[in-house]
């Protein structure tokens, strides 16, 4: 998808084969990334200073949240906000959110291979990349759904987490900590895209708001 416009504030973002890395997402130590697994600091701080997962600028006064059936019924997100003009990217360059895909991918994710035993920061003592949320839902090898791109007022939500058991960054002793896991909207969105579905590939048509109800 390297002949998809990348947009301006992804101007300065690493790319990997015409793509660019996003910002959320795991750099592993050979200049790869794991386009799959977001790295949890920065999925906490994309929610908690409302920055834009893939460019990791500020989203703007209005933030877009990507999401399946359930999350646009149940107004509970866990991908974390986009600016628009980068929503609109990762709805063309994203073989999953983009419905190209049947399915979720059910190979190991890079970050669990050899290559994520390495951190990037050479003076980390993290000994490699661990999950930090023990407890979230794999999807892998699960049936592609349709995708939602919901529009609505930046701060519109509430976060929202769970204690979780997890080794510290420095010395891997184990810490209970609030892990934030995604939002609840308070605010009626702005408007809901259909992205993509399953069998059509990428829609990107506006929802009237039978439609959205009509969501199951």
């Amino acid at each position: 998808m390297a002949d998809v416009e990348i947009p301006a504030s992804c101007s300065g973002r690493p790319t990997v084969g015409g793509v660019v890395a996003p910002f959320v997402n795991i750099r592993l130590a050979d200049g790869g990334v794991d386009f799959r697994t977001p790295h949890q600091g920065t999925y906490e701080r994309c929610w908690r200073e409302n920055l834009c997962q893939t460019c990791g600028c500020p989203v703007g006064p209005l933030a877009v949240l990507f999401g399946g059936p359930r999350q646009v019924r149940e107004r509970r997100f866990d991908e974390p906000p986009l600016c628009p003009p980068c929503a609109v990217y990762a709805s063309q360059v994203c073989p999953m959110v983009a419905g190209r895909l049947a399915r979720y991918a059910s190979r190991a994710r890079l970050s669990e291979g050899a290559r994520g035993h390495v951190c990037p920061d050479a003076a980390c003592s993290c000994g490699g990349f661990v999950a930090s949320d023990p407890d979230a839902y794999d999807a892998s090898g699960d049936p592609a759904h349709p995708w939602y791109a919901v529009y609505v007022r930046t701060n519109g939500w509430r976060l929202v987490g769970h204690w979780v058991t997890g080794p510290c960054s420095d010395r891997g002793c184990l810490h209970d900590r609030l892990l934030v896991n995604g939002c609840q909207l308070i605010e009626v969105p702005r408007k809901v895209v259909l992205v993509s579905a399953p069998g059509e590939g990428r829609v990107w048509r506006r929802l009237t708001a039978d439609e959205v109800g009509a969501i199951s």
